[in-house]
């Protein structure tokens, strides 16, 4: 098809209308003063003076590379006639072949990383709504999906951080002291902002840590199996990890934010109520990661490596700590007065059956350090009286007589 030749010359005019003898074109690099060269021929070889200067018939031998122009017309005195900014070749048949048969890969555009969207990563193929294809490829091990590439067949490749469906944490003892590590992948979390719906995406790209000095306890009793629950913090996009002793009742929900208090070295993190990070942190979103258990033989002094270490994934966890889930009421030997620890992970019921001869005679429980809970009448009959409460995972719990005898303990039995 035959086509509008273009002009073999550039030929410029000035403004009395007669062709600029003379004349002087600048040649920038669009929007800058930088110089950028123009060419005599379209081999792009040699390039021209700059500022190119007009024959006398106002004409110039000007090719344009691949970038970006800003050209500046002046008099051959110097004299600024304009300026024409965003100046580009124009696309040959030659050039728009070659574009369409290489277009641009989307791994080298911005952002080339993160979690897909519109494109779902399977083994084989996926298919645009163009019904194109690209090829993808997705390695899984067990329980995790490893980070993936997806390679374009135009060129270039975009790569997804892992998502773990269990989150692989480790916990390890050394030098008395317990480091807890979260390793890559990728965590949604709530806005910081409570009426706020919002939910954000951290690709955790390297293993993150937190480190329980030798000392500090969380709370923890010596000889006592503890369970210290991992925590994820957004801080500000930045992912943190934060420990907290589950015996400390906290809400652990993930529906809030929550604060924590800095670690601080030995001793300095003694309480099963306080959420410890490496730096304090204030009203952060959070999320479970897992939790480890471990018996010390001295509180504070992490020498005997984890019994259990176990990342969370999902609801199934949530579902199952809770209480009668996976329970059963069992027969158990308790002696008056003495402590005991509920270290099942999950809430347990305890119902206490006594028989007195003293009418009057008051029976509790004790449960962690809240106030003491009575019969069901608090002075109790002559014969069998019965008491009941619920023990929180990590509480300690003492069955007392505060008042009156105990003739004998007819039943204990423990939902757990």
């Amino acid at each position: 098809m035959p086509a509008l030749t273009p002009t073999p010359k550039q030929q410029i005019y000035g403004s009395d209308g007669n062709p600029l003898v003379g004349g002087k074109i600048y040649t920038y690099a669009a929007g800058t003063t930088t110089p950028l060269a123009t060419f005599t021929d379209a081999g792009g070889l040699t390039a021209n003076t700059n500022p190119i200067i007009l024959n006398s018939l106002g004409q110039a031998n000007i090719w344009l590379g691949s970038s970006s122009y800003k050209f500046s017309v002046f008099t051959s005195a110097d004299v600024l006639l304009y300026t024409v900014d965003n100046i580009n070749a124009p696309l040959d048949a030659a050039g728009l072949a070659l574009a369409l048969s290489s277009p641009t890969p989307i791994g080298n555009t911005v952002p080339n990383t993160g979690a897909f969207t519109t494109l779902a990563a399977t083994t084989g193929n996926i298919t645009t709504v163009n019904a194109t294809t690209v090829n993808a490829a997705t390695i899984t091990a067990t329980g995790t999906i490893t980070a993936e590439t997806l390679t374009f067949e135009g060129g270039g490749s975009m790569t997804r951080p892992s998502e773990a469906g269990i989150q692989s944490i480790t916990a390890t003892v050394a030098a008395n002291a317990l480091t807890v590590t979260l390793n890559p992948t990728t965590l949604d979390f709530r806005s910081a902002t409570l009426t706020s719906g919002t939910v954000v995406s951290r690709p955790i790209t390297s293993a993150i840590s937190v480190v329980v000095s030798s000392g500090s306890t969380l709370g923890t009793v010596s000889t006592v199996q503890s369970r210290i629950v991992v925590l994820a913090l957004d801080n500000a996009g930045t992912v943190e990890l934060a420990v907290v002793n589950i015996s400390g009742s906290n809400d652990l929900t993930e529906t809030g934010v929550i604060s924590t208090t800095a670690e601080g070295g030995a001793g300095a993190a003694d309480s099963a109520s306080v959420i410890y990070s490496a730096t304090a942190r204030t009203n952060v979103a959070y999320r479970v990661v897992g939790y480890v258990e471990s018996t010390q033989a001295t509180a504070g002094t992490w020498v005997t490596a984890p019994s259990t270490i176990q990342g969370y994934g999902g609801q199934a966890l949530a579902s199952m700590s809770s209480i009668g889930y996976g329970q059963t009421w069992q027969t158990v030997t308790r002696t008056v007065g003495t402590t005991y620890y509920n270290t099942t992970g999950k809430p347990i019921a305890i119902a206490y059956t006594a028989a007195t001869s003293i009418a009057g005679s008051i029976f509790t429980i004790t449960v962690g350090t809240e106030p003491a809970i009575y019969g069901p009448t608090r002075d109790t009959i002559v014969g069998n009286n019965n008491i009941t409460a619920i023990v929180q995972p990590g509480k300690s719990y003492v069955l007392g007589l505060t008042a009156g005898v105990i003739n004998s303990v007819v039943s204990i039995i423990e939902l757990r």
